[in-house]
Order: C-alpha cells, then structure tokens, then sequence
C-alpha cells in the first residue's frame, strides 16, 4: 500500500527524534552518575591525622565531606607532644567505628635509627627487631580495630622524611615478618612502593610467599603506569590498590618532572575535570582493587579540595557501580568497616574482575 504523505513526514523525523533520544539519555545518565559521585559516602583508607588536626576538627570536615570512615595511616607527631598511636586512639574515642588507628608509624623509624643503617629491615633479627614486633602484635589485638601504618620500602623520590629517602629490599626481614603479622590479624599491609623493577620483584615474592596475605599499594605504585599495574594484578590476585596522593593539588608540583604521577585531576580554569584512559579502564577491569584516599594535607581547605578531585576527577568518571565500589564498598569489605545500621561486612577478600 502506497504511503500518505503524512506518513512519509513521520518516517523522514524518525533518524532525528531517535537521536534527540540518544542525546537526552546520555545527558540523563551522566547527570546520575555525576549526582552519584557528589553524594556517595567515602571511605579515606590511607589518612594522616596532621599534628594541627584535632579529633573534634576531623569530625567535622568528615561530616561535612560525607567521608563515612577514615583509616588510619600514621598520626603525625609533631610538637602535640603525643606518640603517634595515642594520637590515633583520641580520634578512635571521638570518632568510634568511623576511624581505625594505625600502628608503626613512628615506633618502627625509632627502633630502626636505634639499630641504625637499615639494619632493622634486612638482618635476620636483633632484640629491637623482636621487642617491636612484640609491641605491633600487642597494639594489633588491642580491640580498637587498628591497622598497619604506611611503610615504605621505597620512597628513595617520593617523601619529604629524610629517613624514608630510600630503597630497601621489599621481602626484606621485617617486611617478611610485618606480612606475617598482617595475615594473623587479617589487615592488609599498605607499602609505598616507587615501581622500581627490583622492587617490584621483592614485591611479587612476598605476595606469593602466602595468598593468605594482602598488600595496599599506597598511591597505587606512586610513580607506576596503568598497564604495569595491570601487569601485577594478573599475576597478584592479593594486591590492592589506594588512589592517595595521585591527583592535583597534592601531585601537581612533582607531576611536573613525572607526569606519571598523576591518574586524575579536578575542574581547572582551562580544563575539565577527568582521568587518564588506560587507568580508567583498568579501574572498571578490576573494580574490586581500588579504593580512594586523602593522605596528608597542610591545611583544612586543601582536605576540601582533595575530596573535590576525588568526586569529580575519579568517581565521575566511572560507571555508577564502580564508582561506589571504590568510594567505600571496597573498604568495608577490605577493613570490616561497620555501617550506621551496623550491616555485618563481609571477610577480608578479593573478588577481581578478570577483563
């Protein structure tokens, strides 16, 4: 049957309205995963209580951040006058559930300036060695749900702490003896670890020495490129991944000279907030090995700023699912996090996506 001519109108608009339909879907989808990104509740799983930082002053950025929890990674000492665990516990008795403290950040550098020459990672053992991790083990069964402070088995250009300016073997003694420790308590131990190709062998061999064990990558390699990370996840399924410290401003002024340390970036007066591709792809290839972190910062508003990026930079620009996966399912399920309404996490475990 011949068509009317009004028919013929109606099927000349259909390529237009259909991609009218397109437009308007997408445009709905990206606000929904933007809206997702802004609200989602975050879990900050590598945080130095600063030595300027109260407890009280924590609590209300937190709040107003809609960061849920916070884990430890080294309270800084400073002039508080205040060991850098005990500083840990204040913000645990305010906070509850929402703060896990740390250990070893000051108490492994005072006993290895004791022993001194790095001595205290590569010998077999020594009496400072054992009195130490006698100490972790006792501060690790305290009931406060403490974790492992960051280590660094190289940070030889990544730190300001002139004692950590250095390379160490990462299957040294100690470290052996930490990831032993960390698989009796059933926390990860987080290293920040420049990917160095002999420090990322030593890796590779204290991972495999027992899959029991899971190592946090800080700042996810620090100077590290997405396929080599991929590279690792394929061989490792007991390693994860924090975001900390891999994005402006705290990256900006180094990501200069490397620009491979920086992964994402906020809104700018001539860019847009965004990520690099290939790491974009590897976060929704293993969606289940990433989680976002603060770090350290020198000023309340730049801690605003960071939770900015974070939102923007990362989160917005992954499918919804894996968006709230890296903002805090993870951590719940890495750390035992507890919720509001109290839900039971799940134990800790890796569930990674082959691509």
């Amino acid at each position: 049957m011949p068509s009317s001519p009004h028919s013929l109108r109606l099927l000349r608009r259909l390529p237009l309205v259909f991609c009218l339909f397109l437009s308007l879907t997408s445009r709905a989808q990206q606000t929904a995963v933007g809206m997702s990104a802004e609200t989602l509740p975050l879990a900050d799983v590598h945080f130095h209580l600063m030595w300027f930082m109260t407890p009280q002053e924590l609590k209300e950025r937190m709040d107003k951040n809609n960061v849920r929890w916070v884990v430890g990674a080294g309270a800084i000492e400073g002039m508080t006058g205040v060991e850098s665990f005990a500083r840990d516990l204040e913000a645990r008795q305010l906070l509850g559930h929402r703060y896990l403290p740390s250990v070893g950040w000051m108490s492994i550098r005072r006993a290895d300036a004791e022993v001194g020459v790095n001595r205290l990672y590569t010998d077999e053992t020594s009496p400072q060695r054992e009195a130490l991790l006698k100490l972790l083990d006792e501060q690790l069964s305290s009931g406060q749900q403490a974790v492992f402070a960051e280590l660094h088995p190289n940070a030889l250009t990544s730190t300001t702490i002139r004692q950590l300016l250095r390379r160490l073997p990462t299957d040294a003694p100690l470290f052996r003896e930490l990831y032993k420790l960390a698989i009796k308590h059933q926390v990860p131990l987080p290293l920040h670890m420049q990917w160095h190709p002999e420090s990322v062998d030593q890796l590779g061999r204290l991972l495999e020495s027992d899959r029991q064990g899971v190592v946090l990558l800080s700042h996810c390699g620090k100077d590290s490129q997405a396929e080599q990370i991929r590279v690792f996840f394929e061989k490792h399924p007991n390693v994860l991944c924090d975001l900390g410290f891999r994005s402006p401003p705290q990256a900006a002024m180094e990501s200069t000279q490397d620009p491979a340390r920086t992964i994402y970036w906020g809104e700018g007066m001539f860019r847009k907030a965004g990520i690099k591709a290939e790491w974009a792809k590897l976060i929704e290839d293993y969606p289940d090995r990433f989680m976002v972190a603060v770090d350290d910062v020198h000023r309340w508003s730049t801690y605003d700023e960071v939770i900015k990026v974070i939102r923007t930079g990362l989160l917005a620009q992954l499918r919804p699912e894996t968006a709230e996966r890296v903002a805090y399912r993870n951590a719940v399920r890495v750390f035992r996090l507890k919720e509001p309404e109290q839900a039971q996490a799940a134990p800790l475990a890796l569930e990674s996506r082959q691509p």
